[in-house]
């Protein structure tokens, strides 16, 4: 049996990028800090697979190099010795053995490995892994996920420009205060909703009652989607929620993750579409299995990507290969999750995004200058 495909070395690095300021979800949390972590896998051919993925601490809470949250890259470090030696032919049986003992924070680390190693795959075979995945499309619409801003006028002016831009659509992240949320979608959407289309998330911070109050504006107004409207977990109200609004609903898609907690959603008719990503549900392997879901439920799914390159790479590539996802989500100001790559996919004149042309994810890191401004990084080998 050939072993050109076994892994020898794992790399692993953190990185506060000075680019990326301080976010919060809603209005009303605080500000966080962002960490990319980044998977760098060698195989014994020396060709390589990577992956990333953003984690976060309160800004108060950090302290200097040692404040960014350390989580993943150390569950990193304590899973790179079970990969050793693995081979990137036998993605799924990793992939199982390293989920079935998945800790409770979620299964974070042991996705960026399956990513990596789906990477490594593709690049081995000389193919884009859109094309390996499926080759459904060539390319996605996108819609700009915004930041949250302290004023109404913020809003306007933002959207404005993203119209200008190109953007076809447009998520706003909000305060979570449902007569200013109102207040701000009614303004917004007068300036400019003949010229952009809109989708509302509220990371899961309203009630039955106030949700569906929003619900019913947002369907008169023509949005594309409600999202995260209640807790996920929370599958009844969610169902009623459904049955009393026209606009569509739509998970978070961080919460329930596993395969039979999404089933049990779309059982219960608490959501239009799926959402997940493949950096914290288990990897493309289990993303894979989320999509054929959903298309057994006669449904489609958005996949997450807001956060820096390796991240958008990785939904991109799954959407595009297996075809049932409507959109690519692109965090804006595009230049605050910019930091991985030296030329970075972009949205073409058509409004579309498409994939690098390499194999594999298409891309590799600037890796040099990756290693010099890693606070943390640790390096396995056999």
């Amino acid at each position: 049996m050939s072993r050109h495909l076994d892994i020898v070395r794992v790399r692993i690095y953190a990185v506060t990028p000075s680019t990326t300021p301080p976010c919060r979800w809603t209005g009303q949390d605080g500000f966080r800090r962002i960490t990319d972590n980044m998977l760098r896998l060698t195989a014994a051919n020396g060709l390589e697979g990577w992956a990333s993925n953003t984690s976060n601490i309160a800004v108060e809470e950090a302290d200097g190099e040692a404040g960014p949250e350390r989580d993943l890259a150390g569950r990193l470090r304590a899973l790179a010795p079970q990969i050793l030696g693995a081979s990137a032919l036998e993605r799924e049986a990793v992939n199982e053995r390293l989920l079935r003992h998945a800790d409770d924070t979620g299964p974070k680390a042991e996705s960026l490995i399956d990513i990596a190693l789906w990477d490594l795959m593709a690049r081995a075979a000389g193919e884009p892994l859109w094309r390996l995945l499926g080759g459904a499309r060539d390319s996605l619409p996108v819609y700009a996920s915004t930041p949250v801003f302290e004023t109404v006028e913020a809003y306007v002016a933002f959207v404005g420009d993203l119209a200008d831009w190109g953007y076809r659509a447009v998520k706003l992240h909000t305060r979570r205060d449902p007569d200013w949320d109102l207040a701000m979608i009614e303004t917004v959407h007068g300036a400019h909703g003949t010229r952009i289309g809109f989708m509302l998330d509220v990371e899961q911070r309203y009630d039955l009652k106030t949700a569906v109050r929003v619900g019913k504006r947002l369907a008169e107004l023509g949005f594309h989607w409600f999202e995260a409207p209640l807790p996920d977990a929370d599958l009844v109200a969610c169902a009623a929620l459904r049955r009393a609004v026209d606009v569509p609903i739509i998970p978070a898609g961080n919460t329930l993750t596993e395969l039979d907690a999404l089933r049990g959603g779309l059982d219960a008719g608490a959501w239009d579409m799926l959402r997940t990503g493949p950096t914290h549900n288990g990897g493309i392997s289990a993303t894979v299995r989320a999509m054929a879901l959903a298309a057994a439920h006669g449904t489609t799914v958005e996949l997450q990507s807001y956060g820096y390159e390796g991240r958008q790479l990785a939904a991109l590539h799954i959407a595009l290969g297996l075809g049932n996802c409507g959109w690519f989500e692109q965090p804006v100001p595009e230049s605050d999750y910019r930091y991985e790559l030296g030329e970075p996919p972009v949205m073409d004149r058509d409004r579309l995004i498409r994939p690098p042309d390499g194999p594999g994810l298409g891309a590799i890191p600037e890796w040099d200058r990756i290693e010099a401004e890693a606070f943390l990084s640790f390096d396995v080998t056999d």
